[in-house]
């Protein structure tokens, strides 16, 4: 008993805390209406934000039992910073975090809220609810990102939904019936489950699908009565043949067709009977139902058909979180492996792009919980993620050059020359609209951040010697415009991660037929560079390694080996060597071993994966002198410039090295 009280006192002097003002936020009416016009004012001294001049606000409120995120406006007096809201008429909480860039002030996890009264001075509808489920995310009921590690206890929960149901109980009962049967059993186990058949028992009263969905959910967890769960399934199915629990039933059924064909089929006539827009959001994030697998098979079974225009239609009608996994499904992997060519993916990925940007201006049910000014962040970021480079690449491949420039432009906003890739768009682009001001700065400023590429190198010493009338000197240019603290910080770095271990014995034969054995290299630094023609990260960072056998061209203790490997084309070795020929590479290509009955040529290549335990390629290996491995570097960061030097640190590291 004496437990209880005690508990019972901590939760309602936490329902005066919510009410008070608390040290760094002072609500103003301290018992607010819904309806009312509210002040909020927030002093940071003594928290995170504390001296900082960039702070914004966030306001939530629970109206309806639903939460709404806006952006407080804000107004800075006297090292204070103030908001006027005015309150929903349906309105039961406010709650409010502060920020500055990545920093939070959300009053170190204990909330900044306030539950709000009615008329006659009680707590008003969802005030009680507002108040448990925002501080208990494990619930699924809270504010997605407000609470980093609290969670107040299940007893807590029950107490406060009990509270709701008990002030409130036409609004409430229903809506909360599965938090609180939830709660109720974790605080009690068996001899709750007289009350929640009483739930139960409520709820049937109501035969709408929503209600019986609630009834199954309990029968699910907390009561875990299978027999009750399939007979009210049997019920539910036949009532409401197009509902929610017969669309997840279609989707499961999709899901587990395993023909690539009937799949397809069964996807198209699933998005048919049970088409996105119609459906209950809530209840597909909380069932599993994933429209986005249902969509790719749609979308692939129209690439394979080569259907394009089926693949445009379907694009305008997405939901936002599917969008980019099609894109890069169907647009990105076809574009870098040039299965089609850009003319092709055209319409398509245009298509694509402006279902994204349809979104733009109105937030996503998934997205909800964000503000106005953080969703524009987070598209804005997911757009650029998405359609940045390739759209940018696709525009200017097929000569729609002023919608490349623009998109190059945005992009760029955001990267800030932090990407080879699209600094070598934006270069070429730049050059051909002949905006060279603008173009002698993209390359610096590239070449500052070290992400640059042969192309934009050739540019740069095009434009030196129009200045200088000649190359002399171009490469000590160049080297004094990369950033001396980031090539520093790289140094450091890669010295952190050298290692000193025995490498495995290997011989293999070379482009022309000629055996390399590992033994007979002994005395020189030894780069082995793993690829295969499929991998595209692979062909992509050979411009840079380029640079790096062209700087070392004339040193004989250093030899790069490129080794083919992983490849099953029964002509592969005449199709690798016609391919570094017409690029111009320069390079020693080694061709893995292929062992008996084996299909692909990967013998070498399995032995150093398992030796160090790494697997993937681009996989590029650094040996000293002595026969012993110093670096592994696995993956391409996409900067040729960046690879390159990267390359010439780490042989350098490894000549001096004992």
């Amino acid at each position: 008993m004496k437990k209880l009280i005690c508990g019972l006192m901590l939760l309602f002097s936490q329902v005066l805390l919510a009410q008070q003002p608390q040290s760094r936020v002072i609500f103003e009416p301290v018992r607010a209406q819904p309806g009312q016009d509210l002040s909020i004012t927030y002093n940071p001294s003594g928290s995170p934000l504390a001296g900082k001049k960039d702070i914004k606000g966030i306001v939530y409120t629970y109206e309806n039992f639903v939460w709404h995120a806006n952006d407080l406006s804000l107004k800075e007096e006297n090292n204070s910073w103030k908001a006027n809201i005015k309150l929903a008429k349906d309105c039961g909480l406010v709650a409010v975090k502060y920020t500055s860039g990545d920093l939070v002030d959300n009053n170190d996890d204990q909330t900044f809220a306030q539950m709000l009264i009615d008329e006659s001075g009680k707590f008003a509808v969802g005030a009680y609810a507002g108040w448990g489920l925002l501080r208990a995310p494990n619930y699924g009921y809270s504010v997605q990102q407000y609470l980093r590690n609290a969670n107040i206890s299940d007893s807590a929960v029950y107490f406060w939904l009990n509270q709701e149901i008990s002030f409130h109980p036409k609004e409430a009962s229903e809506v909360m019936s599965v938090p609180f049967c939830q709660a109720l059993f974790k605080m009690q186990g068996l001899s709750s489950i007289p009350r929640i058949n009483r739930v139960v028992a409520f709820l049937s009263k109501n035969s709408s699908e929503e209600n019986m969905l609630k009834i199954l959910s309990i029968f699910r967890y907390p009561l875990q009565n299978k027999t009750s769960e399939d007979s009210l399934t049997k019920v539910i199915l036949t009532n409401y043949p197009t509902g929610n629990l017969a669309r997840l039933k279609a989707f499961q059924q999709v899901n587990l067709e395993p023909n690539f064909d009937k799949k397809a089929e069964q996807a198209t006539a699933f998005l048919k009977q049970f088409p996105y827009k119609e459906s209950d959001f809530e209840y597909n994030e909380n069932n599993r139902i994933n429209y986005t697998n249902v969509y790719l098979m749609v979308a692939l079974q129209a690439l394979m058909q080569k259907n394009y225009a089926k693949l445009t239609t379907l694009a305008s009608e997405l939901p936002f979180s599917t969008i980019p996994t099609i894109y890069y499904k169907c647009i990105d992997i076809a574009h870098k492996r040039k299965d089609l060519d850009d003319q092709t993916l055209f319409a398509p990925s245009q298509a694509l792009m402006q279902r994204m940007e349809s979104f733009k201006n109105q937030r996503p049910a998934q997205y909800l919980y964000l503000s106005p000014s953080e969703w524009t962040k987070e598209y804005e970021r997911l757009f650029i993620q998405t359609f940045g480079l390739i759209q940018t690449n696709i525009y200017r491949n097929t000569g729609h050059w002023d919608e490349a420039m623009t998109l190059a432009n945005r992009v760029q906003q955001t990267l800030q020359f932090k990407s080879a890739e699209l600094n070598n768009e934006q270069a070429l682009l730049l050059e051909h609209f002949k905006q060279y001001n603008q173009l002698q700065e993209v390359l610096v400023k590239s070449m500052h951040e070290n992400q640059s590429s042969p192309e934009m190198i050739e540019l740069l010493k095009r434009d030196y010697q129009r200045v200088k009338g000649n190359v002399e000197g171009f490469d000590d240019y160049v080297s004094g415009l990369k950033n001396p603290a980031l090539a520093s910080k790289e140094l450091e770095e890669l010295k952190s991660i050298m290692i000193k271990k025995s490498m495995p014995d290997w011989t293999m034969k070379d482009g022309n037929g000629k055996t390399v054995k590992f033994s007979e290299l002994r005395g020189k630094t030894i780069i082995m560079d793993f690829w295969a023609t499929w991998c595209v990260p692979c062909k992509a960072s050979f411009p840079g390694m380029k640079l790096a056998v062209e700087k070392y061209k004339n040193d004989p203790n250093v030899v790069f080996f490129f080794v083919d490997t992983e490849e099953r084309s029964p002509n592969y070795k005449q199709e690798i060597m016609q391919y570094i020929k017409e690029n111009n590479y320069p390079f020693t290509i080694l061709f893995d071993n292929k062992l008996p009955n084996q299909k692909a040529n990967d013998e070498v290549f399995n032995r150093i994966c398992k030796a160090f335990t790494i697997s993937g390629i681009p996989q590029k290996l650094i040996i000293d002198k002595n026969g012993k491995l110093r670096f592994i570097t696995v993956g391409f960061k996409g900067s040729a410039t960046g690879l390159a030097d990267e390359i010439s640190a780490m042989i350098e590291l490894t000549k001096k090295a004992e």
